[in-house]
């Protein structure tokens, strides 16, 4: 199977990365699936930490807008990116398969139910050579043997029945088919993240120090005057462009000085974090300089949003954890501010000013981003780094 396959009704659905936990039934790749038109059968094939299934439509042209519309995408918040690709497969036969997890759908006005045991019929080998169902009926043969013993013999003849072989050796190539997919799909994608790896560090190999930089990874609740704040704290900023679509940001400082600070200072640390799903790793910012084709920063893109601070000074430190606030008259009230937006391991207060210590650095960056130079009750809050 490739990308080279003619479309058909039955789409081969490789789902990498799905939780162990998550329970992928039949029934949720149908609610999933029929918004694109009428689905015939499904069938799952569990692979370990790569899930295999098929999703079988009546009509090409919904199979064509299915895996238009849905590849790449992830089933779940949490994983599950579908990778779908035209099966080679003519017709999905569930009754050979009757011990797997297939399902067939009715049409919308017949009650949709799982597929049961097939009454026996008629089979055809690849060699053309027809098989009839067994003159016997099973019914028949139970009912015979419990009147006596004497057709136990013709009972074990009917349960070793050719259409029981041919059910076997039918299910046997359908598993062959599903290997042999399943070994150029692991390839295709190991192939993919090499290119995409080999990309990446080809990007690196080639920065050049400027004074734009190009930070990845942005947590969807980044405002670009947090994101300003944050980066004018470890370098003097003049403007910024957000990307929220891509979460992304393109950052643009004085000089390539200050935006070399800044880069050293906060690559791939964690800002907004979320401890409880275990996703710090994906909110790491990912920062490399930039070369745009102007020298500064514009954009008639109704999806970026362009944002000018303040361009306050600030003396550069290194990263930390302890903070302290003053240029107010309610310094208690800041505890209480503080505690809405990050983690709290330590008070002290003066007549001056309150100092807070953070459990991290993390829970200090985004105290960072959202109080520097904050308006309170007509003041502005003095915010220091120890």
């Amino acid at each position: 199977m490739n990308s080279r396959d003619p479309p058909s009704k039955i789409l081969l659905l490789i789902i990498t990365y799905l939780p162990q936990s998550f329970p992928l039934t039949n029934d949720f790749l149908f609610e999933t699936f029929k918004q694109y038109g009428e689905v015939k059968k499904i069938l799952i094939f569990e692979r370990g930490k790569t899930n295999k299934a098929f999703v079988e439509y009546n009509e090409v042209k919904h199979a064509i807008s299915a895996r238009r519309n849905m590849i790449g995408k992830s089933l779940t918040p949490q994983g599950g990116r579908l990778l779908i690709h035209y099966s080679r497969l003519k017709q999905l036969d569930l009754e050979v398969v009757d011990h797997t997890r297939g399902t067939e759908y009715c049409s919308d006005d017949e009650e949709t139910q799982p597929e049961q045991k097939y009454p026996l019929k008629s089979m055809t080998l690849p060699n053309s050579i027809q098989i009839s169902p067994p003159l016997i009926k099973p019914q028949s043969i139970e009912q015979i043997s419990n009147n006596g013993n004497q057709f136990k013999g013709a009972q074990n003849i009917v349960q070793e029945s050719p259409t029981k072989a041919i059910m076997e050796t039918q299910l046997r190539q359908l598993e062959r088919i599903l290997d042999d997919d399943y070994e150029q799909e692991v390839a295709k994608i190991s192939l993919t993240q090499l290119d995409s790896n080999d990309f990446a560090i080809q990007e690196l190999l080639n920065q050049q120090p400027s004074k734009f930089l190009r930070v990845s990874n942005l947590d969807e609740r980044v405002t670009p005057r947090m994101l300003y704040n944050l980066f004018n704290r470890f370098g003097h900023l003049e403007a910024l462009i957000l990307k929220k679509h891509i979460r992304q940001s393109i950052l643009q400082f004085v000089n390539k000085e200050n935006a070399i600070i800044a880069k050293e200072l906060l690559n791939n640390v964690v800002f907004f974090g979320n401890e409880v799903l275990h996703l710090n790793l994906l909110c790491q910012l990912r920062i490399l300089f930039q070369n745009p084709q102007n020298s500064h920063l514009q954009t008639n893109n109704p999806n970026e949003e362009y944002y000018q601070g303040s361009q306050t000074k600030f003396k550069i430190i290194p990263l930390t954890r302890v903070l302290s606030f003053s240029g107010i008259p309610q310094l208690l009230e800041i505890q209480d501010m503080v505690k809405l937006v990050g983690k709290i391991q330590e008070i002290k207060l003066d007549s001056q000013a309150i100092q807070i210590t953070m459990v991290d650095i993390q829970e200090a960056l985004k105290v960072i981003s959202v109080f520097s130079e904050y308006d309170y009750k007509g003041n502005k809050i003095s915010l220091n780094l120890k």
